[in-house]
């Protein structure tokens, strides 16, 4: 059992979030998130729960006409505070495609030209790695842009 985190194992989890994303992998973006992590997404006004986020994130993006792609921008810094707490900040850009806005039932892409990240993990008693805090925001987005 792993009880020290390593940059390595933070830079390999902020990897696993984006392709989880990208993949579609129903379930994983919750089980990644502590159980009372807080998360804030460049999309949402305030801060939410991130399981809750995750389930948003998978509602959004999971449909089978959508897509997402994300693309890391700079090279992950990992800062380790503890032997079990470390924080990994980057920036990124990320294209989603064909996502529906359930109330008005349009279809949009959505792009983000400049995103930052910062994520906070923790190293479980079990040994593994959770995002105990994500912060996700943009400088440059482009507007929301209806899919014909």
């Amino acid at each position: 059992m792993t009880t020290k985190i390593t940059k390595e194992q933070i830079q390999a989890a902020v990897r696993q979030y984006f392709a989880a994303m990208a993949d579609k992998r129903t379930g994983e973006l919750v089980k990644m998130y502590s159980y009372d992590a807080m998360s804030f997404s460049p999309y949402s006004q305030r801060a939410e729960l991130g399981r809750v986020a995750a389930a948003r994130r998978e509602r959004e993006y999971f449909k089978p006409d959508a897509s997402f792609r994300a693309e890391i921008t700079s090279p992950i810094e990992v800062h380790i505070l503890a032997d079990n707490v470390a924080v990994a900040v980057h920036t990124f850009r990320s294209y989603a495609k064909n996502l529906e806005e359930p109330i008005l039932g349009k279809k949009f892409n959505r792009t983000l030209i400049d995103g930052r990240g910062t994520h906070v993990f923790v190293l479980d008693s079990e040994g593994k790695l959770i995002l105990a805090h994500q912060h996700l925001s943009d400088i440059c987005r482009t507007p929301l842009e209806p899919v014909s």
